[in-house]
């Protein structure tokens, strides 16, 4: 397997280059990841897109035939024709189990440590909900109390909607649809939120993202956390989540374009020089100062490796031979970087991190 897929829990389900959120937030408008799937057949015959498909009801499950594959979910006939004509069939299957694969593997080890720490009545905000599968597993954690959720995609909003009905996820308030502009100035008092939870998020802002972010720390209550996950560290050399080639996200955007049309023509050939640049593609990934507010690591501890993310994350999810091989080398990495008072998250492909606002005046990096 090759070190671009990182072991992401859905890495083998869906076509690459993967993306953080959603699988498609590398243009919010969905055209670069759609030429690359025009251009990309499945399975070498004809593509999945273009076959026809079945919905069958079998009482608290329907059952999504493609061809010779089936694959069985709990989400109504609605909200699988909503997915489709969101996503494409092709990109479909995976997101029927994502509340599993994804909800457990980066919320896991967030609600292992809440409860070790004897947190719980949480009040959540949910950065960039998508079609609602990380709310759907927020739902079912006993320390959280009530979920607000948004997300700038409308079709997302409305799936998202349809299941908290569907499904009477009764620890949801709202699931709003924001502007990207109502997204720099939240409709939510200071300190309004225990936790924040950006996940596949940082990375899709526009480049001038600071007044997004800084709105994410306004709105968490001292003492309460944020994680900031699946976001792909843009100093890390190889691009692994939009375009999977190296450098790229260091390149002007010009000739990023040219590069990533050179070496992966089947995907971004036919992508024009404007989609690839579009705010919300992604390839420039995120810094870990673009994922702290503006006054840095003021009133903020970086409990990161505490909770089980970060290098502790990396380790304890590796899955594939190559990135067992390399362990070593980013044990080594991530150690260097501790002993220069860095923390080791900058080392490692992607940021998964999660930091405790709290009313101190000093800094406490990480520890």
């Amino acid at each position: 397997m090759p070190p671009s897929s990182l072991d992401r829990p859905d890495a083998r389900r869906r076509p690459r280059p993967g993306c953080a959120q959603d699988g498609d937030r590398a243009l919010r408008s969905g055209r670069l990841r759609r030429a690359g799937d025009r251009a990309a057949p499945n399975g070498g015959g004809a593509r999945m897109s273009d076959a026809p498909y079945r919905l069958t009801d079998r009482g608290d499950t329907r059952l999504l035939s493609v061809g010779s594959r089936e694959y069985a979910t709990r989400y109504s006939e609605r909200v699988i024709r909503m997915l489709i004509a969101r996503k494409g069939l092709g990109r479909t299957p995976p997101y029927l189990s994502y509340k599993e694969t994804r909800g457990a593997h980066y919320l896991g080890p967030f609600f292992r440590y809440l409860r070790a720490q004897g947190l719980g009545k949480l009040k959540v905000l949910e950065v960039g909900c998508s079609f609602g599968h990380m709310t759907e597993y927020l739902c079912d954690q006993p320390e959280v109390d009530t979920i607000h959720a948004f997300d700038t995609d409308a079709a997302f909003v409305e799936i998202a909607r349809a299941k908290v009905d569907e499904m009477r996820l009764a620890k949801v308030r709202e699931v709003a649809l924001f502007t990207n502009d109502q997204t720099r100035r939240l409709p939510y008092e200071d300190g309004a939120f225990d936790a924040v939870l950006a996940i596949g998020v940082v990375e899709h802002l526009p480049p001038a993202r600071r007044s997004q972010v800084d709105e994410y720390y306004r709105v968490l209550a001292p003492g309460g956390h944020i994680a900031i996950l699946d976001t792909p560290n843009r100093w890390f050399p190889l691009e692994t989540h939009s375009v999977g080639l190296p450098l790229v996200q260091w390149l002007p955007p010009g000739l990023a374009h040219r590069y990533a049309r050179a070496l992966r023509p089947r995907r971004f050939g036919a992508v024009p020089y404007a989609d690839f640049v579009a705010d919300g593609t992604g390839w420039r990934n995120a810094t870990l100062a673009e994922c702290l507010p503006s006054s840095g690591w003021r009133g903020l501890t970086d409990v990161t490796e505490e909770a089980g993310y970060g290098w502790r994350f990396f380790n304890d999810t590796a899955r594939s031979s190559t990135r067992r091989a390399l362990l070593p080398v980013f044990a080594v990495l991530c150690a260097a970087a501790r002993a220069v008072g860095q923390p080791p998250s900058v080392c490692l492909p992607y940021l998964n991190m999660l930091l405790l606002k709290s009313v101190a005046s000093e800094p406490r990096p990480w520890r």
